[in-house]
């Protein structure tokens, strides 16, 4: 329960972030489920495209793919 209420409090948030931040920062964050400032290979599946870049994206070949490599991302 814990989990959805935090996924909607993200969510929400992101949604009412868009004014200020990127749209690559707000699908970022919306990605980012349990908000480590990383997105892992499970919370890549969510969305295809990112999964098909994941490898090339994750530079460092951690499994993760921190901001500065979601920068490179191409929806």
């Amino acid at each position: 329960m814990k989990q959805l209420i935090g996924a909607f409090s993200l969510l929400f948030l992101a949604i009412s972030a868009t004014a200020l931040a990127s749209s690559l920062n707000v699908r970022f964050m919306h990605l980012d489920k349990n908000m480590d400032g990383q997105i892992s290979l499970t919370e890549a599946k969510q969305d295809k495209q990112l999964l098909k870049q994941f490898t090339d994206l994750d530079k460092d070949n951690n499994e993760m793919i921190s901001k500065k490599e979601f920068e490179n991302f191409k929806p």
